[in-house]
């Protein structure tokens, strides 16, 4: 393991970052619940109730909730820094996203019958899942974004990070516009045509930019792999935001012509350009993510330590599916611009949005989850209990090893749950009466890693308190 350059004399206690693993598995669940329930209609359409409170409950309640415990445990090692009152900081986003999250999700389902919800409640739940994200996961974007902005040279790993929690803050202002298209329809009906764009942000600024830069520094330090090329971690990610950027502005401009008097517009360019404009965008946002999953496979290739590691395997897989996610959509979009007919046959084949943002999603996003907690949990635990033995000899006897703390076998087993899933969930979109099979995947992938997570705390509070004995001996 490579920990050149590092500092771990600022991180903070392990039960920081473990207090938000353990609330993610919990949103699992009530996604598996829901996709249960809702049956097969959820997979018609990306606008039926049941999708947006899955989609919202996995990408805020599992995803963003294990990326922020990660972040407050990495950053400090990277940046040399830890937040002030990191644990009443830590307690308040758990707390508020929870809040947030169950709120969004409560208001979703406000229309569907078979759940039995009082649908005029449904604006109460959408303004405090407002409330309390502006507060939680704002205000926990702020203080990360100061405790960066403490550091005079920031490697291209904080750098990219720093994209990223921007990126969260445009998402959090689309959401509020999107909001109050919720709050006030009447008034702000146009911006719900700003859905693609808030999409794009959530998945490819904050959760995929994020991803990239840790990787950056994650691939090298736990598979000892090549740095990545100094084109790629310098350039790529500003490429990627200001990209996204334009495709934000363009679609700005496009859908704001609609309320606008068209001859004014007109008179500035020609709408056909601002189209043109907005395609290429796409077209370059797919063509960098593609790249940056190849250079990351051929890093990843390149290790020294080529042995079997079910987090490596994982880490395969996400990039994999990356590409194809973003090879298939380039294609897509292609052929549907030179023929129209040829869209509605690659419908056919199942290549809709919907299946690609899943696969994406699951895929690509949910892969790394995996990859990175089966190697964060045990590293972290084991080096708390390290740095616990301080310059004990009969302490450090007590020391284990990382597979004690979380064995190889068991990594594997949560890389078999965890491809299951993702196979289930092919299945589901192709043919959606399995929906049940993959409600049951989810239950046991997330079931077994709430097991894992437990043995391991468990394990640690076991030798920390042995450790404590030792040193007063």
């Amino acid at each position: 393991m490579n920990l050149a350059g590092l500092d771990f004399d600022n991180i903070p206690s392990f039960s920081v970052p473990m207090r938000f693993f353990f609330v993610a598995p919990v949103f699992a669940f009530i996604s598996a619940l829901i996709i249960a329930v809702a049956g097969e209609s959820m997979w018609l359409t990306r606008w039926h109730p049941a999708t947006l409170a899955v989609t919202h409950a996995i990408v805020l309640g599992v995803i963003s909730m294990i990326m922020c415990g990660s972040i407050l445990q990495l950053l400090p090692v990277l940046a040399g820094k830890s937040l002030p009152k990191v644990k009443l900081i830590s307690t308040l986003t758990v707390s508020l996203m929870t809040v947030g999250t169950l709120s969004l999700i409560r208001a979703f389902l406000a229309n569907m019958l078979v759940l039995g919800l009082d649908s005029s409640n449904s604006n109460f739940f959408f303004a405090v899942s407002g409330i309390s994200f502006t507060l939680g996961l704002g205000g926990f974007i702020c203080a990360i974004l100061w405790l960066i902005r403490q550091r005079s040279q920031a490697c291209v790993s904080i750098n990219t990070m720093r994209l990223g929690f921007i990126a969260m803050l445009v998402v959090g202002i689309i959401a509020s516009l999107l909001l109050a298209g919720y709050l006030f329809a009447s008034q702000f009906n146009i911006t719900k045509q700003l859905t693609d764009s808030h999409a794009s942000w959530g998945l490819i600024g904050w959760i995929s930019l994020i991803i990239i830069g840790v990787s950056f520094q994650v691939l090298p330090m736990f598979h000892v792999a090549p740095a990545f090329p100094s084109w790629c971690s310098r350039y790529l990610p500003g490429f990627l935001f200001i990209t996204l950027l334009i495709y934000t502005l363009m679609t700005l401009v496009i859908t704001q012509s609609a309320v606008i008097d068209s001859v004014v517009m007109e008179s500035i360019v020609d709408s056909a350009v601002w189209q043109l404009i907005q395609t290429i965008s796409i077209a370059l946002l797919q063509l960098s993510l593609m790249v940056y999953a190849v250079t990351a496979m051929y890093c990843l290739y390149r290790r020294k330590r080529k042995i079997n590691d079910a987090s490596v395997t994982c880490w395969f897989i996400a990039l994999t599916c990356l590409f194809l996610c973003c090879a298939m959509s380039f294609v897509m979009s292609l052929m549907s611009n030179s023929q129209a007919s040829v869209e509605a046959g690659l419908l056919s084949f199942g290549w809709s949005p919907l299946t690609l943002a899943s696969v994406f999603i699951y895929g690509w996003i949910l892969s790394v989850i995996m990859a990175m907690i089966i190697k964060i949990v045990p590293f972290l635990a084991y080096l708390h209990l390290q740095r616990q033995c301080g310059f004990h000899l009969q302490a450090f006897a007590l020391l284990p090893n990382m597979h004690e703390l979380l064995s190889k076998s068991r990594m594997q087993y949560l890389l078999y749950c965890h491809v299951f899933s993702l196979f289930a969930l092919i299945i589901t979109l192709y043919n959606p009466e399995y929906y049940w099979l993959l409600s049951s995947a989810i239950v046991g992938q997330f079931g077994y890693l709430l097991v894992l997570m437990a043995k391991v705390s468990s394990r640690y509070h076991h030798i920390a308190k042995a450790i404590d004995e030792a040193l007063l001996t």
